[in-house]
């Protein structure tokens, strides 16, 4: 079994237990958060062309087609063993001041660079991925981010985009359009968010509202 991503012994086997009528199970190096699937996520061998592994994620009702080298046997890679240390050779010592300045970069690189104000770069809030096919057999594609809607174009569900990405095996396309899908899933749950405590508060109003109701128009006690 290998011990980080797939090998041609792991496929070869694998067609082997597909012709067999059995569906290996991998494990996802990669998360996809447009799909809702975190790294490691498991997922059914379902087909292998060459070094494409089509499998369907637990979950998933689409077949998604990977490289090799995008899927692993093991849900974990294997941890890297630390080489003993020699006889006689005395601890690292570690001081307080010591962990304080190796933190301090840490803290400062995540900065972004070109950042005026110090907030952070926004995520884009759309994305364009552009293929083009010439007639000199010479296949190109674009990436840019915050691009307007094409004017025409069809709309495709969001898992044939994934499937789409995956066969292309650009990584750069499939970040972009999993950042955009994550920024708007988090606006989409901050706003849900913001209209419960909406609710919750007019709600409390309200009761606050029929208390003081009932009370003025209760009739009088006789003394």
């Amino acid at each position: 079994m290998a011990e980080q991503t797939l090998t041609g012994d792991d496929l070869r086997r694998y067609a082997d237990a597909l012709a067999e009528g059995r569906k290996p199970l991998v494990y996802l190096v990669e998360a996809v958060p447009g799909l809702g699937l975190a790294a490691g996520a498991s997922a059914r061998v379902v087909e292998i062309a060459g070094g494409v592994v089509t499998v369907k994620p637990t979950g998933v009702d689409d077949q998604l087609p990977y490289e090799a080298r995008e899927l692993r046997a093991t849900k974990q890679p294997k941890p890297v063993k630390r080489a003993p240390a020699a006889k006689g050779a005395a601890p690292a010592k570690s001081t307080a001041p010591a962990q304080g300045a190796a933190a301090a970069p840490k803290r400062a690189a995540k900065a972004p660079s070109g950042s005026g104000g110090g907030t952070g770069a926004r995520a884009a809030r759309s994305v364009a991925v552009t293929l083009h096919v010439g007639s000199d057999n010479v296949a190109v594609l674009k990436v840019t981010p915050n691009a307007q809607k094409p004017s025409g174009g069809r709309e495709i569900p969001l898992a044939a985009v994934h499937k789409a990405l995956a066969g292309l095996a650009d990584r750069e396309a499939r970040a972009a359009v999993d950042d955009v899908l994550s920024a708007a899933r988090d606006a989409a749950a901050d706003r849900v968010a913001a209209l419960q405590a909406e609710l919750a508060a007019a709600k409390k109003s309200l009761a606050t509202l029929e208390r003081a109701k009932r009370g003025n128009s209760a009739p009088g006690r006789a003394r």
